[in-house]
Parts: C-alpha cells; sequence; structure tokens
C-alpha cells in the first residue's frame, strides 16, 4: 500500500469521527434516545468512509486488513467517548 493512501485513509477517519462526535455534542447530547441517534450517524459516517476507503486503495488482503485495524481502532476511540458522554449524564 501506498504510504499517501495510508494517511489519507487515516485522516479521513479522523476527521469524520470529530465531525461525528461533535455532531452528538452538539445536537445529540442530553435528548431522548441519543445513543441510538449516534448510532445512526456513526454507521451512516462508516459507510461513507469505506466506500471512500475502498476507492482509493489497492484491493489486496494487506489494506483490507489494514482498513479493518483501522475501523477497529478509531470504532474503540469514539465508542468510549460517546458512552462516558452517556454516563455521565
Amino acid at each position: 500500500m501506498n504510504f499517501t493512501d495510508s494517511c489519507i485513509i487515516v485522516l479521513l477517519l479522523v476527521i469524520f469521527n470529530c465531525i461525528v462526535y461533535m455532531i452528538f455534542k452538539r445536537y445529540l447530547y442530553m435528548k431522548p434516545d441519543a445513543g441510538m441517534k449516534f448510532l445512526t450517524v456513526n454507521i451512516a459516517k462508516d459507510i461513507v468512509w469505506l466506500v471512500i476507503s475502498l476507492m482509493i486503495i489497492d484491493k489486496t488482503k494487506e489494506n483490507f486488513l489494514f482498513i479493518v485495524i483501522c475501523f477497529v481502532v478509531a470504532s474503540l476511540f469514539i465508542y468510549t467517548a460517546i458512552i462516558k458522554q452517556i454516563n455521565k449524564s
């Protein structure tokens, strides 16, 4: 995989996660069913990110593994942050 492609994929994931977190904090936090609404927004974000990532990279096992690892790590970070916010309320 090209290093530039990897950086673009990771950067997109970070940007998209920041946008989803800001949407959660601004519009969904402290509202009824905030967790379910967050999941809806996050799943849509994940689908968009996956489509863009698949258009950027070559379709090989190594690249697919890279995408899966990025997805799991990013999901862990955003879900942890959101769950902490929801538990505070």
